[in-house]
């Protein structure tokens, strides 16, 4: 349903975005397996357009997280909306993306797994209007003026206990 996962290259199709920015389709059984690195990364829009990324810069930093790569999986209806350049695989990763299911809309992310990462200005506004967006078909939510920018994450406080 997601469309792309952590699996093995048995599993499916793996989608990337190679350094022109063309859409890049491995066939099942050919790459090598899912992994991920851990640092800031660059969020770049493929599809600005879309409800989702509508307003967003082309290009914002997220805070330290874990940048999945080679997600594979049926890659059916996958339209992807941000990728990451992976310093693993020299191409960008997909990092947000929609999947039509029957009359489902989906929206899947690797971002966000940790605390750290979900404190991330740019992983709540995508969360929030990915979840607007899946319930209704239509987003509504603004873009934060404290949204991050092409070199610097922005995030919420820690709170103190």
């Amino acid at each position: 349903m997601v469309g792309l996962a952590w699996r093995s290259p048995k599993f499916g199709d793996r989608i990337y975005f190679d350094d022109k920015g063309k859409q890049v389709r491995v066939p099942k059984g050919e790459g090598g397996g899912t992994s991920e690195t851990n640092h800031p990364y660059a969020i770049v829009l493929r599809d600005a357009d879309h409800p989702i990324a509508k307003g967003m810069p082309q290009e914002w930093m997220h805070a330290k997280d874990q940048l999945m790569f080679n997600l594979r999986g049926p890659a059916e209806d996958v339209r992807v909306l941000a990728t990451a350049l992976c310093p693993k695989t020299q191409v960008h990763e997909p990092t947000l993306w929609t999947v039509s299911f029957g009359k489902g809309r989906i929206v899947q992310t690797p971002m966000g797994h940790d605390v750290f990462a979900m404190r991330c200005i740019g992983f709540i506004t995508t969360m929030e209007r990915s979840t607007e967006w899946a319930a209704t078909g239509k987003v509504t939510l603004p873009i934060p003026e404290n949204f991050p920018g092409p070199t610097k994450a922005s995030q919420i406080a820690e709170k103190k206990k």
